[in-house]
Protein backbone atom coordinates (compact mmCIF):
# COMPACT_ATOMS: atom_id res chain seq x y z
CA UNK A 1 0.00 0.00 0.00
CA UNK A 2 1.02 3.56 -1.13
CA UNK A 3 1.62 5.89 1.74
CA UNK A 4 -0.07 9.24 0.54
CA UNK A 5 1.98 11.72 2.19
CA UNK A 6 4.91 10.75 -0.03
CA UNK A 7 2.83 12.54 -3.14
CA UNK A 8 1.56 15.12 -1.20
CA UNK A 9 4.66 16.53 0.42
CA UNK A 10 7.43 15.38 -1.23
CA UNK A 11 9.15 16.80 -4.66
CA UNK A 12 10.18 14.84 -7.56
CA UNK A 13 8.46 11.86 -7.24
CA UNK A 14 5.83 10.18 -9.18
CA UNK A 15 4.11 6.39 -8.38
CA UNK A 16 3.88 3.51 -10.57
CA UNK A 17 1.60 1.04 -8.73
CA UNK A 18 3.39 -0.05 -5.00
CA UNK A 19 6.61 1.97 -6.20
CA UNK A 20 7.84 5.67 -6.01
CA UNK A 21 10.42 6.94 -8.54
CA UNK A 22 12.84 9.45 -7.32
CA UNK A 23 13.09 11.81 -10.05
CA UNK A 24 16.45 13.31 -8.23
CA UNK A 25 18.50 9.98 -9.37
CA UNK A 26 15.55 8.05 -11.47
CA UNK A 27 15.89 5.21 -8.74
CA UNK A 28 12.77 2.87 -7.86
CA UNK A 29 12.44 1.26 -4.71
CA UNK A 30 9.24 0.10 -2.85
CA UNK A 31 7.25 1.57 0.08
CA UNK A 32 6.07 -0.84 2.25
CA UNK A 33 3.58 -0.15 5.31
CA UNK A 34 6.50 -0.42 7.40
CA UNK A 35 8.69 2.83 6.64
CA UNK A 36 6.36 5.30 8.28
CA UNK A 37 6.92 9.32 7.30
CA UNK A 38 10.09 9.68 9.27
CA UNK A 39 11.83 6.93 8.02
CA UNK A 40 11.03 7.77 4.67
CA UNK A 41 12.49 11.51 4.32
CA UNK A 42 15.81 9.61 5.84
CA UNK A 43 15.60 6.97 2.68
CA UNK A 44 14.64 10.20 0.43
CA UNK A 45 17.23 12.55 1.41
CA UNK A 46 19.97 9.58 1.02
CA UNK A 47 18.54 9.67 -2.48
CA UNK A 48 18.56 12.92 -3.14
CA UNK A 49 22.58 12.86 -2.00
CA UNK A 50 23.27 10.29 -4.32
CA UNK A 51 22.80 7.57 -1.84
CA UNK A 52 21.76 4.33 -3.91
CA UNK A 53 19.06 2.12 -1.83
CA UNK A 54 18.21 -1.80 -2.12
CA UNK A 55 16.46 -4.34 -0.50
CA UNK A 56 16.42 -2.20 2.56
CA UNK A 57 20.04 -0.96 2.45
CA UNK A 58 21.15 2.27 1.40
CA UNK A 59 24.87 2.50 -0.15
CA UNK A 60 26.87 5.52 -0.50
CA UNK A 61 27.24 6.65 -4.04
CA UNK A 62 31.59 5.70 -4.04
CA UNK A 63 30.00 2.02 -2.46
CA UNK A 64 32.73 2.80 0.91
CA UNK A 65 29.88 2.44 3.35
CA UNK A 66 26.55 0.23 3.65
CA UNK A 67 23.24 0.68 6.41
CA UNK A 68 20.73 -1.01 7.18
CA UNK A 69 19.87 1.37 9.83
CA UNK A 70 20.07 4.63 9.46
CA UNK A 71 19.49 8.14 10.89
CA UNK A 72 19.99 11.90 9.97
CA UNK A 73 23.37 11.81 11.66
CA UNK A 74 24.51 9.33 8.88
CA UNK A 75 24.34 12.29 6.32
CA UNK A 76 26.07 14.44 8.70
CA UNK A 77 29.16 12.03 9.22
CA UNK A 78 29.85 10.65 5.51
CA UNK A 79 28.30 13.78 3.62
CA UNK A 80 28.95 16.74 5.39
CA UNK A 81 32.05 15.41 6.74
CA UNK A 82 31.70 16.44 10.54
CA UNK A 83 34.50 14.68 11.54
CA UNK A 84 37.28 14.78 8.58
CA UNK A 85 39.83 17.16 10.52
CA UNK A 86 40.80 14.41 12.87
CA UNK A 87 43.28 11.99 12.10
CA UNK A 88 42.58 8.04 13.60
CA UNK A 89 45.02 6.37 11.38
CA UNK A 90 46.60 3.33 13.91
CA UNK A 91 45.01 4.71 17.17
CA UNK A 92 42.23 3.51 19.76
CA UNK A 93 38.65 5.35 19.64
CA UNK A 94 36.13 5.69 22.52
CA UNK A 95 32.95 6.63 20.66
CA UNK A 96 29.90 7.25 23.32
CA UNK A 97 26.45 7.63 21.77
CA UNK A 98 27.60 5.29 18.96
CA UNK A 99 23.20 5.53 17.87
CA UNK A 100 23.05 3.07 14.53
CA UNK A 101 26.71 2.29 14.77
CA UNK A 102 27.69 5.19 12.00
CA UNK A 103 30.40 7.23 14.13
CA UNK A 104 32.43 4.32 14.75
CA UNK A 105 32.33 2.86 11.32
CA UNK A 106 33.37 6.18 9.88
CA UNK A 107 36.54 5.71 12.60
CA UNK A 108 37.37 2.49 11.56
CA UNK A 109 36.84 2.60 8.22
CA UNK A 110 39.22 6.17 8.54
CA UNK A 111 41.88 3.43 9.78
CA UNK A 112 41.24 3.71 13.79
CA UNK A 113 42.97 0.55 15.10
CA UNK A 114 39.89 -0.20 18.22
CA UNK A 115 36.79 1.14 18.34
CA UNK A 116 34.54 1.12 21.47
CA UNK A 117 31.11 2.29 20.83
CA UNK A 118 28.70 2.13 24.16
CA UNK A 119 24.74 2.72 23.17
CA UNK A 120 21.87 2.73 26.03
CA UNK A 121 19.24 1.91 23.55
CA UNK A 122 18.83 -1.57 23.01
CA UNK A 123 17.08 -1.89 19.85
CA UNK A 124 19.73 0.42 18.47
CA UNK A 125 22.68 -1.29 19.64
CA UNK A 126 21.39 -4.14 17.78
CA UNK A 127 21.00 -2.24 14.92
CA UNK A 128 24.39 -1.16 15.18
CA UNK A 129 25.60 -4.22 15.22
CA UNK A 130 23.95 -5.82 12.14
CA UNK A 131 25.45 -2.20 10.84
CA UNK A 132 28.47 -3.14 11.62
CA UNK A 133 28.49 -6.80 10.51
CA UNK A 134 27.16 -5.42 7.09
CA UNK A 135 30.50 -3.22 6.56
CA UNK A 136 32.36 -6.46 7.43
CA UNK A 137 34.23 -4.11 10.38
CA UNK A 138 33.52 -6.79 13.61
CA UNK A 139 37.76 -7.11 14.18
CA UNK A 140 37.66 -3.43 15.11
CA UNK A 141 34.04 -2.36 15.96
CA UNK A 142 33.16 -3.34 19.56
CA UNK A 143 30.20 -2.40 20.71
CA UNK A 144 28.38 -2.16 24.33
CA UNK A 145 25.01 -1.93 25.31
CA UNK A 146 24.89 0.73 28.22
CA UNK A 147 24.36 4.29 29.17
CA UNK A 148 27.81 6.12 30.14
CA UNK A 149 27.88 7.90 33.49
CA UNK A 150 30.42 9.23 36.54
CA UNK A 151 29.16 6.15 38.41
CA UNK A 152 28.01 2.68 37.94
CA UNK A 153 24.69 1.67 38.15
CA UNK A 154 21.47 0.52 35.99
CA UNK A 155 19.24 2.54 34.44
CA UNK A 156 15.87 1.88 32.97
CA UNK A 157 15.31 3.12 28.76
CA UNK A 158 12.93 2.08 26.33
CA UNK A 159 12.88 -1.67 24.66
CA UNK A 160 12.02 -0.52 21.42
CA UNK A 161 13.12 3.24 19.95
CA UNK A 162 12.44 4.41 16.58
CA UNK A 163 16.20 4.41 15.07
CA UNK A 164 15.20 8.18 12.96
CA UNK A 165 14.16 9.18 16.09
CA UNK A 166 16.63 7.88 18.52
CA UNK A 167 19.44 10.47 18.17
CA UNK A 168 17.81 13.18 20.41
CA UNK A 169 17.06 9.92 23.32
CA UNK A 170 19.15 10.85 26.68
CA UNK A 171 19.45 8.64 29.71
CA UNK A 172 19.26 11.64 31.75
CA UNK A 173 15.64 12.11 31.21
CA UNK A 174 14.32 8.66 30.50
CA UNK A 175 12.65 5.62 31.99
CA UNK A 176 11.11 2.66 29.88
CA UNK A 177 10.54 -1.10 30.41
CA UNK A 178 14.15 -2.32 30.01
CA UNK A 179 16.81 -2.37 31.94
CA UNK A 180 20.51 -1.30 31.08
CA UNK A 181 23.96 -1.06 32.65
CA UNK A 182 25.19 2.54 33.47
CA UNK A 183 28.83 1.99 32.47
CA UNK A 184 31.91 4.48 33.53
CA UNK A 185 34.78 5.17 30.96
CA UNK A 186 37.28 3.64 33.48
CA UNK A 187 35.55 0.79 32.50
CA UNK A 188 35.20 1.22 28.49
CA UNK A 189 38.90 2.40 28.81
CA UNK A 190 39.67 -1.19 29.89
CA UNK A 191 38.78 -1.95 26.33
CA UNK A 192 41.35 0.08 25.14
CA UNK A 193 45.15 -0.02 24.70
CA UNK A 194 45.70 3.80 24.54
CA UNK A 195 43.07 6.51 25.53
CA UNK A 196 43.60 8.56 22.07
CA UNK A 197 40.40 9.42 20.99
CA UNK A 198 36.72 10.28 23.17
CA UNK A 199 34.15 11.05 21.32
CA UNK A 200 30.89 11.91 23.18
CA UNK A 201 27.59 12.61 21.73
CA UNK A 202 25.14 11.82 24.77
CA UNK A 203 22.37 14.24 24.72
CA UNK A 204 23.72 15.89 28.35
CA UNK A 205 25.48 12.82 29.83
CA UNK A 206 28.93 14.84 28.43
CA UNK A 207 28.49 16.78 31.59
CA UNK A 208 27.93 14.30 34.59
CA UNK A 209 31.06 13.01 32.86
CA UNK A 210 33.13 15.66 32.56
CA UNK A 211 32.36 17.10 35.17
CA UNK A 212 32.04 14.37 38.37
CA UNK A 213 35.14 11.91 36.33
CA UNK A 214 37.41 14.13 35.46
CA UNK A 215 40.62 11.97 35.72
CA UNK A 216 39.52 9.41 32.94
CA UNK A 217 38.31 11.67 30.33
CA UNK A 218 41.90 14.37 30.97
CA UNK A 219 43.71 10.48 30.17
CA UNK A 220 42.79 10.78 26.33
CA UNK A 221 44.98 12.90 23.88
CA UNK A 222 41.80 14.49 21.71
CA UNK A 223 38.05 15.10 22.52
CA UNK A 224 35.39 15.75 20.11
CA UNK A 225 32.32 16.59 22.87
CA UNK A 226 28.99 17.44 21.57
CA UNK A 227 27.38 19.96 24.78
CA UNK A 228 23.82 19.86 24.96
CA UNK A 229 23.23 23.38 26.64
CA UNK A 230 19.76 23.46 25.39
CA UNK A 231 18.66 20.16 26.60
CA UNK A 232 20.39 20.69 29.84
CA UNK A 233 20.59 24.26 31.07
CA UNK A 234 23.68 23.96 32.50
CA UNK A 235 26.15 26.92 30.55
CA UNK A 236 28.36 24.80 28.27
CA UNK A 237 31.46 26.96 29.48
CA UNK A 238 31.18 25.03 32.54
CA UNK A 239 32.80 21.97 30.71
CA UNK A 240 35.60 24.66 28.56
CA UNK A 241 36.53 25.85 32.41
CA UNK A 242 36.98 21.94 33.95
CA UNK A 243 39.07 21.04 30.49
CA UNK A 244 40.89 24.54 30.41
CA UNK A 245 43.44 22.88 32.95
CA UNK A 246 44.76 19.79 30.23
CA UNK A 247 42.92 21.13 26.85
CA UNK A 248 42.90 23.36 24.18
CA UNK A 249 39.29 23.54 22.82
CA UNK A 250 37.07 24.96 19.82
CA UNK A 251 33.83 24.95 19.71
CA UNK A 252 32.29 25.05 16.26
CA UNK A 253 28.69 24.29 15.28
CA UNK A 254 26.61 21.22 14.67
CA UNK A 255 22.92 22.65 13.16
CA UNK A 256 23.08 25.97 11.25
CA UNK A 257 19.63 26.54 12.98
CA UNK A 258 21.24 26.54 16.47
CA UNK A 259 23.55 28.69 18.01
CA UNK A 260 26.98 26.75 19.07
CA UNK A 261 26.57 28.05 22.57
CA UNK A 262 23.31 26.25 22.86
CA UNK A 263 24.61 23.05 20.87
CA UNK A 264 27.86 22.51 19.24
CA UNK A 265 30.92 20.97 18.96
CA UNK A 266 34.19 21.02 21.10
CA UNK A 267 37.26 19.98 19.84
CA UNK A 268 39.99 19.66 22.28
CA UNK A 269 43.69 18.92 22.06
CA UNK A 270 45.72 18.32 25.16
CA UNK A 271 48.50 20.91 25.55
Amino acid sequence: MLKCFTIRKYRGLIAEGDKLIIKTKIQDFPVYDNIFEQGFKVIYEASKRGWKYKDGVIERRDGSVKFKYIGPSVFEIFDEHIYDNIDVYGRDVVDIGTNVGDSSIYFALKGARKVVGVEPLPNVYAHAIENVKLNHLEDKVFLINAALGSKSGKIKVPCNTSTFTSVGFSALKSNGECEVPITTLSEVMEQISESYLLKMDCEGCEFDVILNDYEHVRMFDKLIIEHHTKYTGIEYRKLVDKLSSDFHCELTSVVSSIPKEEQGLLWCNKV
